[in-house]
């Protein structure tokens, strides 16, 4: 019974990594079934996938018995990767006077996790009816949409491109393997798929061989795309803590350990940084999180010269965030002298208690 249940668990969690971020990745469900090539500018493909520019990319589909047909199309002649269907697009014209292009993207179906390692992996194939083969294809994770209202190179660069040595051979005709993994940053949301290179970069070969009269693709280069996936690979990272802290929640009070400045100074010592760079790692962790940071003093000195004291050095520990890559508007500053002790007393020993710095992190 306890061999079973490990199996079951290990079985959940491992149907759990292999979950498809790509909704219609196989590109099988359709609106309606393709007749021809796409000629509208509307931007949507087929459910969850659309065309981020003005390009026009096309289904194929065994549905179709016109020029959109699986396995015989206006495009080529090619079976699916899996199922009944693909996608297609221009991926280079020759001798254009602008590059031409065109994209598919897609939405996850949920964003992204930071530091978590992600498969993204499709499959592409030069179609028979190209005159050119072409030496790339990449794509692109985001957290924006990148709506473009050209028809050439995309406006962002690619997250990665597969640049291949060789431009065509014999293997160039059949689907290919896209497989790269990816570590998010966190809060990614879509993927773009596509020639990211202008024509001065993308190499390019004449197929001279060719038999195909397609005049379409007479002086272009032009892909099948199917099954597209992006899985996770890696574990969700362990949420960062503070030191002396097992858990960082919201609306609660945090005293940094190991924060120290220089005498009557609000200067930062180096041995402060440790710590400090756990909180960055913690606002980059919970990314819709803010935080207020509070400077302390102890009572020696008068309310004036403490009120002043512990506000530039709440200002030192935020300025050290915002250098980390936090951004300013997700912190707020205050410095409350030695209004608040921790503890009664003038002892040294109850003092170095009462000057601290403070976090309350807020998610609001």
């Amino acid at each position: 019974m306890r061999a079973r249940m490990c199996f079951i668990l290990l079985a959940f969690a491992t149907s759990s990594f292999a979950q498809n971020l790509v909704p219609n990745g196989t590109f099988e469900q359709l609106d309606k079934c393709p007749g021809s090539y796409t000629t509208v500018r509307s931007g949507k493909i087929a459910p969850g996938w659309v065309s981020p520019s003005t390009g026009t990319p096309d289904l194929f589909n065994a549905c179709s018995i016109g020029e959109a047909g699986v396995p015989t199309n206006w495009a080529g002649k090619s079976k699916a990767h899996s199922g009944a269907g693909y996608a297609g697009f221009y991926s280079y014209i020759h001798n254009r006077q602008q590059p031409y292009r065109e994209y598919l993207q897609a939405e996850f179906t949920t964003p992204l996790q930071g530091g978590v390692k992600y498969l993204v992996e499709f499959y592409y194939k030069l179609s028979s009816n190209s005159k050119y083969s072409i030496d790339r294809i990449g794509f692109l994770i985001s957290d924006s949409s990148y709506h473009s209202i050209e028809d050439g190179v995309f406006p962002a660069s690619a997250t990665y491109q597969n640049v291949n040595r060789s431009i065509y051979n014999q293997n160039t005709g059949y689907w290919t393997r896209f497989g790269f993994t990816y570590e998010a940053k966190g809060g990614e949301r879509f993927i773009t798929i596509g020639n990211f290179s202008g024509d001065s970069e993308t190499r390019y070969y004449f197929i001279s061989a060719s038999q195909a009269l397609e005049p379409l693709l007479y002086q272009a280069a032009y892909f099948f795309v199917d099954d597209v996936k992006v899985v996770q690979i890696s574990k969700t990272p362990d949420a960062p803590v503070l030191s002396g802290y097992p858990e960082v929640k919201t609306n609660e009070n945090y005293v940094l350990k190991n924060i120290q400045f220089q005498f009557n100074d609000y200067a930062l010592l180096p041995i402060s940084f440790s710590e400090l760079n756990r909180v960055i790692e913690i606002l980059k962790f919970n990314k819709t999180w803010k935080v207020v940071v509070s400077g302390h003093t102890d009572d020696i000195g008068s309310d004036a010269y403490n009120l002043d004291l512990s506000l530039q050095r709440a200002g030192s520990v935020s300025d050290y965030l915002i250098e980390g890559g936090i951004d300013p508007v997700r912190i707020k500053t205050q410095g409350l002298g030695k209004q608040t002790p921790l503890q009664k007393g003038n002892d040294e020993a109850t003092r170095a208690i009462n000057r601290r710095v403070e976090l309350r992190f807020l998610n609001q």
